[in-house]
């Protein structure tokens, strides 16, 4: 039995407003192809949440403060975009390297949006809809091109049942890097520059470069008939 090499991936920081301003249009003007990847985090701090959610299971009648606590407590980086913010940003520059912008406020966080929004080659996103609605509702743009290597996988997958069509990116491309990656389950550190968290964001960004060549090989790779070349049983898909 072979086994897959696991491949390390290496990782740029930026986090300052100066490194942003002076690096970013560097990589951006770069590369023809980037995969863009964000980790968000609820606006409410953890021990917001907790009060929140203490605050409920004390009883309180039904009134708008109990419905303000339901939403803070159960808020986390998946939320609505006005209630997260976007902390990191991954620019995937090959299948073994990122970039990853720290964003601890505001003004880093729209800067970044718009520098996205002016970026004129395509973007490798997988899952686009979680990403640009953000960006939509930040600054009502989205990138001048950009292809959903999720979309992608799902077309060629395409099965009827969703537990053998599943697109995620850690199912899909697991085998491929350190396996702690695949086991990832704290999303909102408290240190934005966290070595452990940073390390699975650089992998994100470079998972997604990669999957895209691997897309782009098994395309070239089929032989395209015609579906009325088979019997019905025989339809290979």
């Amino acid at each position: 039995m072979a086994f897959k090499e696991t491949l390390e991936v290496t990782y740029d920081l930026y986090a300052s407003t100066y490194a942003i301003k002076k690096h970013v249009p560097k990589i951006l003007g770069k590369f023809e192809m980037l995969s863009l990847d964000t980790e968000t985090r609820s606006t409410y701090n953890k021990e917001t949440r907790k009060e929140a959610s203490a605050y409920l299971k004390e009883g309180y009648v039904k009134d708008e403060m109990y419905k303000q606590a339901r939403v803070v407590s159960a808020s986390s980086g998946l939320s609505f975009p006005s209630i997260v913010n976007t902390t990191h940003f991954i620019f995937g520059e090959s299948k073994t390297h990122s970039s990853i912008i720290v964003c601890d406020s505001e003004e880093k966080e729209m800067m970044m949006w718009q520098m996205i929004a002016d970026y004129q080659s395509t973007f490798l996103i997988h899952n686009a809809l979680f990403d640009l609605k953000i960006m939509y509702q930040r600054i009502g743009q989205l990138p001048k091109n950009y292809i959903d290597t999720s979309l992608l996988v799902k077309c060629l997958i395409n099965h009827v049942n969703v537990w053998k069509a599943k697109t995620s990116l850690k199912e899909l491309m697991g085998e491929y890097y350190e396996s702690k990656w695949s086991i990832m389950n704290e999303y909102e550190p408290e240190n934005l520059k966290n070595k452990d968290f940073l390390a699975y964001c650089a992998i994100d960004g470079a998972a997604t470069m990669y999957l895209y060549d691997l897309i782009q090989k098994e395309v070239k790779n089929v032989e395209y008939s015609s579906r009325w070349q088979y019997e019905d049983d025989d339809i290979p898909f």
